[in-house]
This record gives structure tokens, C-alpha cells and sequence, in this order.
């Protein structure tokens, strides 16, 4: 069991609980719920002994001894609690020395670390765990971490944390975020299996997914602190349906923005991408879907002037190929975009600013930002520093910077991640009312209401 007892939590000087009162009973599966700001990845942190900022209050745990010195303490805190960020993947790149774009790359006299190097040497202990077979993940040995795709990622980071020990408790934080449909219904699964095999309690943050495990039996919704709803309804309640609107209509216009002439990506013998032909014409729709590690996010890198194979294929923007004389800030100018990447990567300048000091780096006029300032109701976050906001609202705050600039492409790379019902709901509202129809919009998701919402044309890839 762990109980939280009149705990008053500050976080960046400011007080995000006042007197909770929680307990997690043992052997019970928990999902921890509600609107961007709630702090729902907070009371993770907290739990997983993180964050220590407390005033007063206490917090305990029945498997721990509290009359052990606070070094004791810590080692068996970190012993029998795992917790699995939604920075996986940033934190799994800094901890090997690697830089993001290096997925991209081939860096002579660097020896790659595989999967198999990361996992080391109790690897041979995976059969221990009895993982389901659907839980593929010895065809993931010999891949580079840096080439891994958001799923791959979680699954690696949650395999390595039960090699090094057994938990009695498994914190995750969005796990199903980035993930394709096979993939989440994969996660579950392994979820519902190690909770059931190993004996694992599960505490999970995140909106109502479709997909949560079946052994979660109780939420924790921070709102209003209700607690004990039956997890039949978790699976049901609060997901968010698409408004509804008139279609987007297509500019009819033949203008290239995108084309890409028999492109292949390819690393060693592993064919990302292979022969493809694709245009994209003014003001056209596009998703691109496909299974995590298809190469969706190479695509949107080679549009967007990251990849270095976007000087040796035939790759044109805006009418021009590619390497004939515009620099890369020259095709920026032109493109907006938002990627799952920029959460974290974010420097330490940009952090610092305030969210209306960011918002005004896109010199927007005073007519329009206040226009969108009200339209989303963000008054009480506009004084905030980036560094202090939610996952949900910081995706909030990089859309709403792409939607005072209005470029003349916009890519999304899963836009509509970490934020609640009604936050999605909002910025479909917007953009269906304040999209330029002469803007080009290409999406990537893995869900299909988004692609019905959104687009016109789809191109699968893998």
C-alpha cells in the first residue's frame, strides 16, 4: 500500500496540491487521470520519490520501512518502483552520449550500441519474464538505439528496467502516446501480462485511451479527486470523438509544394524507405500512417531539410530540388512544423521564456494572438515559463506558435498527443475555422479518426 497523507506539493514555487489524501492499495491497478495541468506526471514523480518539494504532509509505502536512515530508504524506493517517463527516448540518447538527429546519420569511427549492448548481459534472462508472443522483441536485438522508433523505445526502456529488478510497482507516464494500433493493443497485452505473471502493480497517467490494460481497476481522477470508477468504464468514458464539421476542401491546384521521385533510405541492409514516388500539390491534405519505425518521421526529416540523404535523392521543395543552391533556413521560412521530439529538446534559453513570450517570437499581430488567446481560454498559463507547463500544454503552446505563423506547409508529427478531450477538441475547432485554404497540411497519426477528419489523400507506409 502507499498513502499520501495531507500533502502540500510546490512545484516551481507554485502549489499544485493542497492537503491530498491518497491511497494505492496493494495489488490493485491504478490509472491516474485528468485535464492537461491536473498533475497526473507530477504525482508520479512524487510517488516515484522524484520530487521532494513538500511543505508538509507525508508519504508512505508499506513494502518500505519508514524507520530506516533516508539512504536505505532510497535504494529500496528505487529497487521495488520503476518509472518510465514519456522522455524515453530523450533520456535513453542522453544516457548513451547519442544526439537525435543521429538516426539520420552514419558516424565514422563510432561504434553504434545496439539493443543487445543495452540490454547487456542478463538479455538471456528475458525467458524468465514468460513474455507474451506478441511482444516481438528479439527481432529488435541487432537495431542502433538512435534508429529505434517511439514504440521500440518503450518497450526496450520497460524490458531493461525488469532485467535490472522485479518491481513491486510500474509508473508509466502516457505509455500509449507515439504508439501505432498494433502496438498499443502489444503494450497492453504485455501490460495485463507482467501485472498478472510477475505480480506488478500498475500506476498509469493518461487521458481515457481505448486501449488501457484490463487489469486496471480504479482511476484517480484529479479534478475532482473522485476515485473507485470500474475499469469497464475507464475504456469508455471521456474519449474523444471528432466534431463535427464540413470537409476541408482541396485547393485544386497543381503546384508541387512536396515531390519525391524514386526515394529509397536506406541503413546497412535495412530498407526504410524503398522507391517511393509521392507529390503533394498546394493546399492538399495528406496523413501519413504506418507502423511505428516505417519511416514516417524520415519522410517528414527529408521534407523538413534534417536528413543528409536529401542532397543525394531526388527530393523537391517549393518547385526546387534539393541541393541547387537554398540553404536550409531559406526552406524553414517556408515550413512549419511540430514533431514528438521538440518537447524535449527544447533548449535552456527557450525553456525560460514565459508561454506569451514565446507565442510573440512569432510576431503575430495583436488582433490575432489575442484572437487565439481567447478562443482556447489560456489566460492563466500565459505567465508561465515553458519549463513549468504539463506535457499537454506544452504541445498546446508549440501548436499554437505554428497557427500564428501560417506557413505555407505544416507538418504534424502526432499533434493531438498528451492533450485531454477537450483540449483536442478545441484546436480541431480551430483549425478547421482558421486554417488557410492555400496552406498544405501533412499529418501523421496512427488514428483513424484523425485521418478521416483531416485529410483527402493517405499514403501508407511499411
Amino acid at each position: 500500500m502507499i498513502q499520501l497523507k495531507n500533502v502540500h506539493l510546490f512545484i516551481h514555487g507554485n502549489l499544485l496540491f493542497s492537503g491530498l489524501n491518497l491511497t494505492f492499495e496493494s495489488g490493485v491497478n491504478y490509472l491516474i487521470t485528468g485535464k492537461n495541468g491536473s498533475g497526473k506526471t507530477t504525482l508520479l514523480k512524487f510517488l516515484a520519490g522524484k520530487i521532494q518539494t513538500v511543505n508538509n504532509g507525508s508519504l508512505t509505502y508499506d513494502f518500505i520501512d519508514d524507520g530506516l536512515d533516508w539512504q536505505a530508504k532510497h535504494e529500496l524506493r528505487k529497487k521495488y518502483i520503476h518509472y518510465i517517463p514519456v522522455q524515453a527516448l530523450h533520456d535513453l540518447i542522453a544516457n548513451h552520449e547519442m544526439f537525435y538527429q543521429q538516426r539520420y546519420y552514419s558516424i565514422e569511427h563510432t561504434e553504434p550500441v545496439t539493443v543487445r549492448d543495452f540490454l547487456g548481459e542478463r538479455i538471456g534472462d528475458l525467458q524468465g519474464l514468460q513474455l507474451p508472443d506478441s511482444f516481438q522483441i528479439a527481432q529488435l536485438f541487432g537495431l542502433e538505439l538512435s534508429r529505434l522508433s517511439n514504440g521500440q523505445v518503450k518497450k526496450v526502456v520497460i524490458l531493461k528496467r525488469l532485467l535490472d529488478s522485479i518491481p513491486r510497482v510500474l509508473l508509466l507516464d502516457y505509455p500509449f502516446e507515439g504508439l501505432d494500433a498494433k502496438s498499443r493493443s502489444e503494450l497492453r497485452d504485455f501490460l495485463d501480462h507482467i501485472s498478472e505473471v510477475q505480480g506488478i502493480q500498475l500506476i498509469i497517467a493518461d487521458h481515457l485511451h481505448p486501449e488501457l490494460p484490463a487489469t486496471l481497476s480504479k482511476k484517480i481522477l484529479l479534478d475532482e479527486a473522485v476515485i473507485g470508477v470500474s475499469a469497464h468504464e475507464l475504456t469508455n468514458e471521456g474519449e474523444w470523438t471528432a466534431p463535427t464539421f464540413n470537409s476541408l476542401q482541396a485547393v485544386k491546384d497543381a503546384e508541387p509544394i512536396v515531390e519525391m521521385q524514386n526515394v529509397t533510405i536506406q541503413y546497412d541492409h535495412h530498407i526504410i524507405v524503398n522507391k517511393l514516388s509521392w507529390r503533394v500539390n498546394r493546399g492538399e491534405r495528406w496523413a501519413l500512417t504506418g507502423r511505428n519505425g516505417s519511416g514516417k518521421t524520415t519522410l517528414f526529416s527529408l521534407i523538413y531539410a534534417d536528413h543528409p540523404m536529401v542532397y543525394s535523392e531526388k527530393v523537391f521543395l517549393f518547385g526546387k530540388r534539393r541541393g541547387t543552391g537554398e540553404s536550409i533556413w531559406d526552406i524553414k521560412k517556408r515550413i512549419s512544423y511540430l514533431g514528438p521530439e521538440l518537447l524535449h529538446f527544447l533548449d535552456y534559453t527557450t525553456r525560460q521564456l514565459t508561454v506569451i513570450e514565446y507565442l510573440r517570437m512569432s510576431n503575430p499581430s495583436s488582433k490575432k494572438l489575442e484572437e487565439l488567446i481567447t478562443f482556447f481560454g489560456i489566460h492563466e498559463i500565459l505567465e508561465k515559463q515553458l519549463q513549468q507547463l504539463s506535457h499537454g500544454h506544452l504541445q498546446l503552446t508549440l501548436l499554437f506558435s505554428l497557427f500564428l505563423s501560417q506557413k505555407e506547409l505544416l507538418l504534424l508529427d502526432e499533434p493531438f498527443q498528451f492533450l485531454d478531450a477537450d483540449e483536442k477538441r478545441r484546436v480541431g475547432e480551430y483549425l478547421h475555422s482558421h486554417l488557410a485554404e492555400s496552406i498544405t497540411l501533412i499529418l501523421i497519426t496512427h488514428y483513424k479518426r484523425d485521418v478521416d477528419l483531416w485529410t483527402h489523400q493517405r499514403l501508407e507506409l511499411g
